[in-house]
């Protein structure tokens, strides 16, 4: 009998270690099917923040019209608001933001980009963790449209801002 209970102790790991591994494959099978499933078509981080963060190179203190950017930019689909105070000869932009409180600005630029005016602006706040706007002016219209990516949800949004002409940020939030 003692062979025996030990040939069922045997069974016993066996059959536990295979569960285990059969638990183990089907956990991961439905974790690569979630991850599958759910993930965005935003592009890999970094890569718009990559190509804007190259150091400023002379063809970007040539921007004849970047000055054009100074103002203040509402989104249109929100009370978001982005306000240009200046542009530098290399093309970094001294900007805010407003949701509608402040929102740390962490870096701000413009460059010529296929032949149209490009501007990336990162936040870096609390609900913000790196998101950031890729826009290109269109001087017809007089707009900045382009793309919202929001890191903290990993998903882009195509949006619009308008040249506002309104005494404070609060009064135009208010008032959408």
């Amino acid at each position: 009998m003692a062979t025996r209970d030990r040939g069922q102790g045997v069974n016993t790991r066996r059959t536990r270690a295979v569960i285990l591994l059969v638990a183990a494959v089907v956990v991961t099978a439905v974790a690569a099917v979630v991850f599958l499933r759910f993930r965005t078509t935003a592009p890999p981080i970094g890569t718009h923040v990559a190509a804007m963060s190259a150091a400023p190179t002379a063809s970007m203190a040539a921007i004849p019209d970047a000055q054009t950017l100074v103002g203040r930019w509402l989104r249109g689909d929100y009370s978001y608001m982005i306000e240009i105070v200046g542009v530098a000869p290399d093309g970094r932009l001294d900007a805010r933001y407003f949701n509608p409180d402040p929102i740390h600005v962490s870096r701000a630029e413009a460059k010529h980009e296929s032949g149209r005016l490009a501007v990336f602006v990162e936040l870096n706040d609390r609900g913000y963790p790196g998101s950031y706007y890729t826009l290109t002016y269109d001087p017809q219209e007089d707009v900045l449209q382009g793309v919202y990516h929001h890191l903290g949800l990993q998903q882009n949004f195509d949006v619009g801002f308008f040249r506002f002409d309104g005494d404070a940020p609060d009064a135009a939030l208010n008032g959408r």
